[in-house]
């Protein structure tokens, strides 16, 4: 089965970027929204009128924290000819799944000069979610006269997730729950690390404003930029840890290693897997230094199957449980490009030039 990702790049207003989005992509936001409202109904039990409800709670926090997405969900919407408390939904998607156990989730691996075998700085990771989302995916170009210009891989509708803006400064992502997350309103994990991409010119940036922002929901941001830095920052309502690494490796998944965020971490008290996923990624990348060939082998990984780097979806696990690395990126902030790669494999389906954007 082809998962080739498309490319679509938006121009314009907000509104008019969000427009062009819903109606390029229309059939993808579409899919999104009606696979949410699935997995909305049958894993945190919410009726499309509950969902609606959620998301109406969530528009002013939007509006405050970053009025400009909220015009490019109306003009997703009207574009997709959808509502907009459904785009809102989406966006707001980690926040209306509070307190619903998950399947074990993303890894993912920045590798800097001290360890990069060619001495280009790389952020990769596999994107782990609900199969049913796999149909939703797009790398999504945005020109800006408003901000920095900018590439995000999401699933349509929703405004960004993992990416690399016209700075060089470059996002991967793992979810993280925490006895401090609450169901909000406050701004949606997604509107946060859109605004991460519209705004910060390096790494510094991005945890100073990581930090400076209220959230209902934790996340972890794996982040590099093209000077050469990379950090790994955890955040939960309750605080955030930054970390660093002068070895040129940092690897994540689904746990706190910050010793102060540990104790309130739900995640692994639901998923204890999530310790040994992340410990295979450090171990495969102990053989320095790292090639490009090899940082792509670590993608396929199934060392600790069934929940392994690369997970394939089991036919025994039940609608909730189901997971799959629908997606594996690479991005080489040297070379200033993406790399697309064919599910459970090292194929490489499309490489994108991001200097385009």
């Amino acid at each position: 089965m082809d998962r080739h990702i498309p490319l679509i790049i938006s121009e314009g207003t907000p509104f008019e970027r969000g427009l062009h989005l819903g109606r390029s992509a229309q059939s993808r936001v579409l899919h999104t929204v009606t696979a949410y409202m699935e997995i909305f109904q049958r894993i945190s039990a919410l009726s499309r009128e509950d969902v609606y409800t959620h998301a109406e709670r969530f528009i002013p926090a939007i509006a405050g924290f970053a009025p400009h997405l909220l015009e490019e969900m109306r003009g997703m919407a009207e574009g997709a000819g959808c509502e907009l408390r459904e785009i809102v939904a989406i966006n707001a998607r980690t926040e209306l799944m509070y307190g619903v156990p998950h399947q074990p989730e993303c890894t993912a691996i920045a590798v800097s000069a001290p360890a990069s075998a060619d001495g280009h700085l790389r952020l990769a990771q596999n994107w782990d979610w609900h199969p049913s989302l796999a149909g939703s995916l797009i790398l999504w170009g945005l020109k800006r006269s408003d901000g920095l210009n900018l590439v995000t891989l999401t699933e349509a509708g929703i405004v960004g997730k993992i990416g690399i803006n016209a700075a060089g400064l470059a996002m991967c992502i793992n979810l993280l729950k925490s006895d401090s997350d609450d169901a909000g309103p406050a701004a949606p994990m997604h509107v946060i690390l859109r605004r991460v991409l519209d705004e910060a010119h390096s790494v510094d940036e991005a945890i100073a404003l990581i930090g400076n922002t209220r959230r209902c929901t934790s996340c972890n941001h794996l982040l590099a930029d093209r000077h050469g830095t990379i950090a790994d920052v955890e955040a939960t309502p309750a605080g955030q840890w930054a970390h660093r690494s002068s070895q040129g490796i940092l690897t994540h998944a689904n746990h706190c290693d910050s010793p102060a965020l540990a104790s309130q971490d739900r995640y692994v008290r639901e998923n204890p897997e999530t310790r040994e996923r992340d410990k295979r990624m450090q171990s495969l990348a102990t053989t320095r230094p790292v090639t490009e060939d090899a940082l792509h082998t670590m993608l396929t990984d199934h060392g600790t199957s069934p929940y392994a780097i690369c997970v394939h979806n089991q036919a025994q696990w039940s609608f909730e449980e189901q997971g799959e690395s629908v997606a594996s990126i690479i991005f080489d902030l040297a070379a200033g490009t993406i790399d697309e790669y064919q599910r459970y494999s090292i194929d490489k389906l499309t490489s994108y030039q991001q200097t385009n954007y």
